[in-house]
């Protein structure tokens, strides 16, 4: 048989072979290189903000935020019915897409400076993630079918991917916007920034590994009938009647209002005006912010790395229940930090320590979330790329939810408003994940990996 047509071949996930290992690493690569261009082009978007207000027009921060925000509106409705479709028509077109939408987007991003046509290129960039997110989690889903361990290690670099490509994608494009920010010329094509266009090699690469590594996984017979055609958004609506769905929507959506709102509304508290009686607040200048934001960033990485090595052997609800414990102990660390008195330096104590313990053990939630819902869609054999596009759209919505309503809570009473807020979403997690539990004994589902002895999946 010639390599063509073995390259043709759909892969078969009965068995840990050499090309389903090969295309979970591609998946995993490839969705790192697509972070950290994404990231990139948002964090040199902010850049070009500030030279357009300068050298073209007034644009002011309304705008921009309405620029930026427009990203959300493709990414929360694609996620659903790219999904959806991928559920019908295979993985790895839509895989594809994604890469392909995100570098057409940063390249118009490149050659223009009119609004429309920057809003434009945000919903490019959220129909991109909208087709890439839930197509490679439902590729994971299938693809680690019999293999639980491995399943949860693959998901929790999956996690990993997004941690790094924040970071990676800040320091690149800070220093593309230093090197290329400047017009010039290239093959006729007037670009008002190039840094830009640079930043598609990275869209390109991305897609080159997906396209090289990546290929679509046998499904059984009756499994050829699924996808959108069966019913649109009734169709989800059938998928929320579950129980296992809808009870755990309360917890995603609330553990992603707290890192909303500690994301959006932290820097402006401890970054700017000084207060009487709360610490934190003021005392730190962005250099500085930045800095300690990225040591929480690796300490984070750090911990989902270590989940996704031990989380395979337990209930993932159990893990996700150990992990608010963290969050609870990091927000009672903060409030110590906000009311200190008597150490030198604020980072050098007991309480800075509790924190990173805190963000450690809290790491363990999203992967084990992630997991929980790669094991749902086992009873859900035909829907693995909606289920999995609820991760998108409740990732987004619980994060819209938690700026708006941390705002509120920041301008009622600073930090300490953020940490009870905080504490408050904990709470309604727990009684979300307790509930989850008592249906998991009640109905025998068993949602954990192999016991210790086995070694499938290894």
């Amino acid at each position: 048989m010639s390599s063509s047509t073995k390259v043709s071949e759909p892969l078969s996930n009965s068995a840990l072979t050499r090309r389903l290992v090969i295309a979970l690493v591609a998946v995993i690569a490839g969705t790192l290189l697509l972070r950290i261009a994404a990231q990139t082009m948002s964090q040199m978007l902010q850049y070009y903000f500030v030279t357009i207000n300068r050298e073209y027009f007034p644009l002011p921060h309304s705008t921009r935020g309405l620029i930026t925000a427009s990203f959300f509106i493709t990414e929360l409705l694609g996620s659903l019915v790219l999904g959806s479709l991928s559920d019908r028509y295979g993985r790895r077109v839509f895989i594809l897409l994604g890469p392909l939408l995100g570098a057409v987007a940063v390249q118009i991003t490149a050659v223009t400076i009119t609004v429309w046509v920057l809003v434009l290129t945000r919903l490019l960039e959220g129909l991109s993630t909208a087709s890439t997110v839930p197509s490679t989690l439902g590729f994971i889903s299938e693809a680690t079918k019999d293999h639980p361990i491995l399943r949860a290690r693959v998901i929790g670099l999956f996690e990993i991917t997004f941690v790094g490509g924040m970071a990676i994608g800040a320091k690149a494009g800070g220093w593309l916007w230093d090197h290329f920010h400047t017009p010039a010329d290239f093959l006729g094509l007037h670009l008002i920034s190039p840094a830009f266009c640079l930043n598609g090699l990275m869209y390109l690469v991305s897609l080159a590994v997906f396209a090289l590594g990546v290929r679509d996984i046998v499904k059984p017979a009756h499994d050829h009938s699924n996808g959108p055609a069966r019913g649109g958004l009734r169709h989800y609506a059938r998928l929320m009647k579950s129980g296992q769905v809808w009870l755990f929507v309360p917890a995603w959506l609330a553990v992603n209002s707290i890192i909303g709102m500690w994301l959006n509304n932290s820097v402006g508290l401890l970054t700017g005006d000084r207060h009487h009686r709360q610490l934190l607040m003021g005392s730190y200048s962005p250099n500085q912010f930045g800095n300690r934001f990225a040591v929480l960033f690796f300490i984070f990485g750090c911990g989902i790395l270590g989940w996704s090595l031990l989380m395979g052997r337990y209930r993932k609800t159990q893990v996700m229940l150990v992990s608010v414990c963290g969050v609870a102990a990091s927000l009672s660390a903060i409030y110590g930090l906000n009311h200190l008195s008597g150490f030198p330096h604020i980072g050098l104590n007991p309480f800075a320590i509790l924190i990173a313990l805190g963000v450690l053990v809290m790491s363990g939630f999203t992967p084990a979330a992630l997991t929980y819902l790669a094991d749902m869609t086992e009873s859900h054999s035909q829907d693995r790329g909606s289920i999995m596009g609820l991760y998108s759209v409740f990732l987004g919505i619980g994060q819209v939810i938690g700026t708006i309503t941390g705002g509120f809570a920041a301008k009622w009473d600073g930090i300490d408003g953020l940490i009870l807020l905080s504490l408050l979403y904990c709470a309604i997690t727990v009684v979300s994940l307790a509930a989850l539990r008592r249906q998991e004994d009640s109905q025998a589902i068993d949602f954990t990996a192999q016991p210790r002895g086995t070694t499938a999946g290894e």
